[in-house]
């Protein structure tokens, strides 16, 4: 008899690490964080609030985690 095992939760330290990165970067995008270190109307960076490219950059990190971890099979 097989032992159930969830496929939603990662089997290795890699995968672990990188669940944890999500985690920590997503949390980065909503609030309370995002109103206290990204709610800046100024400065402009090529030509976008500072909160678009704050959230641009988080948001690209978190797409970039995903495909890391879709390539490596985790």
């Amino acid at each position: 008899m097989t032992r159930f095992r969830s496929h939603f939760l990662p089997r290795t330290p890699t995968g672990r690490r990188l669940v944890a990165l999500f985690v920590v970067l997503f949390a980065f995008t909503q609030p309370p964080l995002v109103y206290w270190l990204g709610n800046r109307v100024e400065p402009w960076i090529g030509g976008m609030p500072f909160l678009y490219v704050y959230l641009l950059v988080f948001y690209v990190l978190l797409i970039g985690v995903l495909i890391r971890v879709q390539r490596r099979g985790l």
